[in-house]
């Protein structure tokens, strides 16, 4: 069990017990595992592998969102074409685990593993979703270049940005998007940054940091981003990868939610969705709140999901979590007639943007990342630059809210 980040937990639970977010603390957790399973062995799971015959390897570390949606989805396209699969991953703690499953058979093992094991025979591809969360990311690099070195093709599946960077969001300490300055900038912000959640990993050099994830993807068959923006992010910092990056947004075809038809003359009422954090715009909601506060309108922010700042209840409702499917009805009874996606971090795609576009109002982000990439594409809303003040956040809202009326 991995005491610093007991620690890290124990800390961030204090905090929100303080600050009274009582619906986010119960969220996480719910979220937080202590016990990945059983402890199974290298040799138990290489002989469930060769039972199975041909399987893909799929990893994925205990960050949620977008990416395990995405690993989960690939697990059963892979069973469904005939394939068995072995998923490892770990719990929020660190703990290794293991998941194998045929293509008729949901689980044929799974449980925890002491150590990474050797790739079993039989394994045929890799697909690398997220590896924040793992402790040891040096000995996952290293299990990787080994793997590669043999004939299993290997696919990058860029999810986040750990990669370039241990903090996965490319934040400063300030909960800014660092615009990928010159490593000497790097090597001042990332040993006090808390968004690099593992306090031994702010120890490492950004440079050989890139340069031992760089020679994994140097190896990979495929690197597939969901964006143009993560792209250009991975071209900046390796140049040399230009031609093994391949660009294709994920299928949204599933997202079918009930288009929302407000009132005409009614006042603003601002939805934002999801687990907001302070990558996702915490901050910045809350800013908007006290503007809004000091204002005295009558203009209400409803976050469908959880806030991870406090506000004031006048202006703000959490409604928590909520089942698939009871989105659209959920705006539509509380009115909400132009949704803000927050997030300040550059997304890397965004199921929850594709969401809120599907329900036909207009959308609010930030000119940056897989965000602004899909508004600008696709239309639907509008951007606005990373900084903006409080005050131009709800004048744009307005007027988006006045010209889709």
């Amino acid at each position: 069990m991995n005491l610093t980040r007991i620690v890290r937990y124990a800390s961030e639970a204090l905090r929100l017990m303080r600050q009274g977010r009582f619906r986010v603390l119960r969220e996480k957790r719910a979220r937080l595992s202590l016990a990945a399973g059983p402890l199974i062995s290298a040799e138990a799971l290489a002989s469930r592998v060769a039972e199975i015959g041909s399987v893909v390897c799929i990893i994925d570390g205990a960050q949620g969102g977008g990416a395990a949606v995405a690993a989960q989805r690939s697990v059963s396209e892979w069973r469904a074409r005939g394939l068995g699969t072995l998923q490892l991953g770990c719990d929020p703690l660190g703990n290794l685990s293991a998941t194998v499953s045929g293509p008729s058979e949901a689980q044929v093992l799974t449980g925890r593993l002491a150590d990474w094991p050797a790739l079993p025979h039989g394994v045929t591809s890799i697909e690398v979703h997220s590896l924040a969360g793992f402790t040891e990311p040096g000995q996952v690099a290293r299990w990787l270049t080994a793997a590669t070195q043999g004939d299993v093709a290997v696919s990058i599946h860029w999810h986040d940005h750990y990669f370039i960077c241990p903090t996965r969001h490319l934040l400063t300490a300030g909960d800014t998007y660092c615009g990928l300055p010159d490593v000497s900038v790097c090597a001042q912000c990332l040993p006090d940054n808390p968004h690099c959640l593992d306090a031994p990993v702010r120890k490492v050099d950004v440079v050989l940091w890139r340069e031992q994830w760089g020679a994994v993807m140097a190896n990979a068959s495929e690197i597939r981003v969901f964006s143009t923006s993560s792209g250009e992010l991975i071209q900046q910092v390796w140049p040399e990868l230009a031609n093994a990056v391949r660009c294709q947004p994920h299928d949204v075809s599933h997202i079918n939610l009930t288009p929302l038809t407000p009132a005409p003359v009614t006042r603003l009422s601002i939805g934002v969705i999801g687990r907001i954090g302070r990558h996702k715009g915490a901050a910045e909601v809350a800013a908007l709140a006290r503007h809004i506060e000091r204002e005295q309108g009558p203009t209400k922010i409803t976050v469908f999901g959880t806030l991870e700042e406090r506000t004031s209840p006048a202006v703000v409702t959490e409604t928590g979590p909520f089942a698939e499917g009871e989105l659209a009805a959920l705006c539509a009874a509380h009115g909400i007639n132009v949704f803000w996606m927050p997030s300040v971090w550059p997304e890397t795609f965004s199921f929850v943007l594709h969401e809120m576009r599907a329900m036909g109002l207009p959308v609010l982000a930030y000119d940056v990342g897989a965000q602004a990439d899909t508004l600008r594409r696709e239309g639907g809303g509008r951007v606005l630059p990373l900084g903006a003040s409080a005050e131009d956040v709800l004048s744009a809202l307005h007027d988006l809210k006045e010209h889709a009326a």
